[in-house]
């Protein structure tokens, strides 16, 4: 299934080493530090994480011109691809718990939001067995909808567990300048 996703993105003094998304299982990637920590939700009960991946990145030896302005990718097309084989997928249930506050964020602060590059490409969100995470792979700042994020969490959740011989998914911007992913913490 194909689903937009707007992504907001920061400039950043690194870039990526690959392309294509790297699956860590239940940790975000080896050697995550986290950069900030809010708590969101009406009951605050849904951990929102910065966080910077430093084995993912390497400093550039050519400076290159970058974006100067954001990139909107919300309403942009990704393909979802669910964990093999099964065993231990998240509860959808409490996946459903950060997509709601995902989207009364949405509601209250705003439905889009930035997402840079370098030391803070990658979102994480996380509520008793669930995880989900966003990372910016593009060279610049991406612009990203908060409601294309929580039908995402929504659809892969239920959709990627052991009936489907899975354990958690992402999905992957057609370009793979972001990806989107669900798994068990």
């Amino acid at each position: 299934m194909k689903i937009s996703i707007l992504v907001p993105l920061v400039f950043g003094i690194f870039t990526k080493i690959s392309a294509t998304p790297l699956v860590y299982g239940a940790n975000v990637c080896d050697g995550a530090v986290t950069i900030a920590t809010t708590w969101i939700g009406g009951a605050k009960n849904v951990e929102m994480k910065t966080v910077f991946c430093p084995n993912l990145y390497q400093r550039r030896d050519v400076l290159e011109q970058r974006q100067t302005n954001a990139t909107n990718v919300c309403g942009a097309l990704c393909a979802t691809t669910c964990f093999t084989p099964a065993g231990g997928g998240p509860d959808p249930n409490d996946c459903h718990v950060i997509a709601d506050a995902i989207l009364e964020d949405s509601q209250s602060i705003g439905a889009l939001f930035e997402i840079g590059t370098g030391t803070n490409n990658t979102v994480v969100m996380k509520f008793n067995s669930c995880e989900t995470f966003f990372l910016n792979q593009a060279l610049g700042p991406l612009i990203y909808c908060r409601t294309d994020w929580a039908a995402l969490v929504n659809d892969i959740a239920p959709n990627c567990q052991a009936t489907q011989n899975a354990h958690g998914g992402l999905c992957v911007a057609d370009d793979q300048s972001w990806f989107v992913q669900v798994n068990h913490v």
